[in-house]
């Protein structure tokens, strides 16, 4: 009988060659994909120096009033309050309903206004000035009743948000412990103060998270699960679980000539071939595939979709256990290693024995840019340019026999398979390469609700996990290494101190520094392996004009999208 070894260098191989041929087909070789892994033994994968630019549009067309537009969502909201989720299944809806003082623009290279009249002012290194306009006013619908829009809504969404309650407000640490005060001299400015210089503080106020919410909705329901009501240019009208989710032009939007669009549905489909046939079958106008189904999206529907390859923000980490510094005002106790892996040298064979670059190969035949830390290539301002976990076995070995721990290990490796055939394949790949060291896993797949209960809970050792990458180190760092981190626990003093360095750091050179210098300190702690992300092939149906899917999936925003008669 082959070895298992034997038999997975097979089927690399054979999907190595099925993608170079896919690759010389017409339909792929025009697409000019930036960014794809290539095939060399060399450990930088495909590095993108940047991605392919927005398609260009006929901007000579004048925009057309009406009709709809269908979209398909890969996943269920599990709450339609943006301070609580996550998930781009809710901001693909709240960012319609809800708007924020600022954004950033469509490819991330800079930020721009939104509720806001302009940029902030500001007076010193701590203090912003905020102007929102006259006459904007919430949605027409109960408990709104379309009053008008004030600084006094500005103060409470942003309090609302850092609330300190683990687990449930998701984003408190964007200014939680940060701002000193937030000042309304009037009904049309905010002036908010920060404790200490706050490097992130506008790519913060940008987040598409960071909405504008209305305070009597949440006085009459307590939370906003079931409801988003704000400023914004649709009206949410309904949420068919597990089928559809439908919204309504907003009337009275402060953009008169915005949405063009009557109606905006998102249709919810978690199965990727599925979402992909919509799209070839002309149910919906615009879709975003992975490579697997890129073929066949291409073969149906290149002719007449605008097309762009990116990487996504949206990537791949094996992370082992969590740990917790003990919080007497919470009541939370601390959490160390449990063993064996309390011991680096554990951790660290464990990172070694993965091989990012093969699970890229294998999973999605290449198609995608390996990682080297904890922020994405995608933003080479803040990588890190060299690999510090390459793939070792011998030195694996050496580390367990130098540990003890020759005769390797049983353990179980969680992750959320939301249907995906990829998420699946990802962690078969990763129980073949550990065992190569002894580590014996059982793999149990979840679904998404129960899986997410259990990490934010930290109840787990080993996990293989989607996070997101952003723009600004500091939601990279804080989120999820720092000292007020929602998405993963890691207590180290030393490295928490240098993260709330960092962002006390405006000076951009310094701060790049602090940040590469943090990211190699997070590796020699092997906290987790640090993987790659795989490319996103985004589509839009050539009727549709003045929207393309931006590079901030978490950018829900379809206002300026009309369809051709």
């Amino acid at each position: 009988m082959l070895d298992e070894r034997s038999y997975w260098q097979r089927r690399l191989s054979r999907r190595t060659t099925l993608r170079g041929a896919g690759l010389a087909s017409g339909a792929l070789a025009t697409a000019a994909l930036v960014g794809c892994g290539d095939d060399d033994d060399d450990d930088d994968g495909g590095t993108p120096e940047a991605t392919q630019a927005l398609p260009t549009q006929d901007t000579t067309l004048k925009p057309v009033r009406g009709g709809s537009l269908t979209l398909v969502s890969g996943g269920e909201p599990r709450t339609l309050d943006v301070h609580f989720d996550t998930f781009p299944a809710n901001t693909m809806i709240t960012n319609n309903t809800n708007e924020g003082l600022l954004r950033f623009k469509a490819d991330l290279t800079g930020l721009e206004t939104e509720l806001a009249t302009a940029m902030p002012e500001q007076p010193d290194e701590l203090t912003y000035v905020f102007k929102i306009p006259q006459g904007v006013k919430f949605q027409n619908v109960e408990p709104a009743n379309g009053r008008e829009f004030t600084s006094e809504d500005v103060k409470y969404s942003i309090e609302r948000q850092s609330t300190d309650q683990a687990g449930k407000f998701q984003h408190a640490y964007f200014f939680l412990k940060r701002i000193a005060s937030i000042e309304t001299p009037d009904k049309y400015t905010v002036r908010v103060k920060m404790n200490t210089a706050y490097a992130p503080f506008l790519s913060y106020i940008a987040s598409p998270w960071t909405m504008m919410i209305n305070r009597e909705s949440v006085e009459k329901w307590g939370d906003l699960t079931e409801h988003a009501i704000g400023t914004g240019p649709f009206i949410f009208k309904e949420w068919q679980k597990n089928v559809k989710v439908e919204l309504d032009r907003n009337p009275d939007y402060r953009v008169k000539e915005l949405p063009y669009v009557d109606k905006l549905t998102y249709l919810i489909a978690t199965d990727a071939q599925v979402r992909a046939t919509l799209y070839i079958d002309r149910k919906i106008d615009a879709i975003i595939v992975g490579y697997n189904e890129l073929s066949q999206v291409n073969d149906k529907r290149k002719s007449d979709s605008a097309y762009r390859a990116v990487p996504s923000q949206f990537w791949r980490q094996f992370r082992m256990p969590p740990t917790l510094a003990a919080d007497s005002a919470k009541g939370t106790a601390a959490k160390a290693y449990p063993k064996p892996y309390d011991d680096v040298r554990v951790r660290e064979a464990v990172v070694r024995a993965i091989d990012s670059k093969q699970a890229l190969d294998f999973v999605h035949s290449g198609d995608g840019v390996l990682a080297n830390g904890p922020i994405l290539p995608i933003y080479p301002l803040w990588a890190l340019k060299d690999n510090y976990q390459q793939t070792d076995l011998k030195k694996a070995k050496e580390l367990l026999s130098a540990a003890g721990m020759s005769g390797g290990h049983k353990d179980t490796l969680v992750w959320a398979s939301q249907g995906s055939t990829v998420n699946d394949q990802t962690a078969e790949v990763l129980k073949q390469q550990l065992k190569e060291i002894g580590w014996d896993l059982t793999l149990q797949p979840m679904d998404t609700t129960p899986y997410y209960n259990k990490i934010y809970a930290w109840d787990y050792t080993l996990a293989h996990h989607v996070p997101l990458n952003n723009p600004d180190p500091d939601e990279n760092l804080s989120a999820y290494f720092g000292r007020n981190s929602t998405f993963f626990k890691f207590h180290d003093e030393a490295i928490w101190e240098k993260i709330d360095k960092q962002a006390k750091t405006v000076n951009t050179p310094d701060r790049q520094a602090l940040v590469q210098e943090i990211q190699k300190d997070i590796i020699a702690k092997h906290p987790m392996k640090f993987m790659y992300t795989p490319n996103n092939h985004n589509f839009v149906d050539k009727n549709v004009q003045g929207w393309f899917w931006p590079t901030d999936l978490y950018d829900g925003r379809k206002a300026t999208a009309w369809k051709k008669a």
